[in-house]
């Protein structure tokens, strides 16, 4: 099953939002590739900060180059230099150049510092108002650890949580505390990454406490599952 496909993400979506913890710039990247492959122009962007691409990358660009990036090659990862690792948001004026020339923008919408599990502050994620599909990301390798070290922001979760280390029932709570809102706003699913560190069926376990869309699956082995009769007209 294509990833495109298990998310249920409607053709009539053009920007994909990724937010949470535990994989989102690996499913982007997944998606794109997909998107590339039915002959999609496809634009990745941040509106935070991302690890520099190793290819495909303008940076620093003009409109006119990411549109013949995006015309040439049906791919661009497109944004402002923050550092020797990071880039930023591409400016404003830019985007609105080349949004509506890209057949598919995908938006990585939050920051985790490379962590399985994240509790957004305030202002977080930083969604752009033409998010059409949210996709709220988990990494299960975060059961068992202890809090700190593997949930970025623990200081905001330290007071709902009861254990030392990630739990099983943690998962669902977590997510809904941070994202929950924003479910209940925009289309979208919730997707538990890395379920071959944990196993299939305690991660198929965890996705059945989830009330919205969700299903459960490797980036790394491109499997993805989701429950039976599970579809997006029960998150809206």
């Amino acid at each position: 099953m294509l990833l495109t496909e298990a998310l249920q993400i409607p053709p009539s979506a053009r920007c994909i939002c990724a937010v949470g913890a535990g994989g989102k710039t690996s499913l982007l990247y997944e998606l794109a590739e997909e998107y590339r492959q039915k002959g999609k122009r496809v634009l990745l962007i941040t509106t935070t900060k991302m690890y520099l691409p190793e290819k495909d990358g303008v940076l620093d660009g003009t409109a006119e180059e990411i549109k013949e990036k995006l015309e040439r090659d049906g791919f661009a990862v497109a944004g402002s230099v923050f550092s020797e690792e990071k880039m930023g948001p591409l400016p404003q004026a830019i985007l609105d150049e080349v949004f509506s020339f890209a057949d598919v923008v995908l938006v990585e919408a939050d920051g985790s510092k490379r962590m399985p599990l994240k509790m957004p502050r305030q202002g977080e994620p930083v969604l752009p108002e033409t998010c059409d599909f949210l996709v709220t990301v988990a990494g299960l390798s975060a059961l068992e650890q202890p809090w700190e070290q593997v949930c970025h922001r623990f200081a905001l979760v330290s007071s709902m949580i009861s254990g030392k280390t990630v739990a099983e029932g943690d998962i669902f709570p977590l997510l809904q505390a941070g994202y929950g809102t924003l479910w209940d706003e925009i289309q979208g699913c919730v997707f538990l990454n890395q379920a071959e560190v944990v196993g299939w069926d305690r991660a198929e376990r965890i996705a059945a406490d989830f009330s919205v869309p969700c299903l459960w699956g490797s980036l790394r082995q491109k499997q993805y599952y989701r429950k039976e009769g599970d579809s997006h007209e029960r998150s809206i």
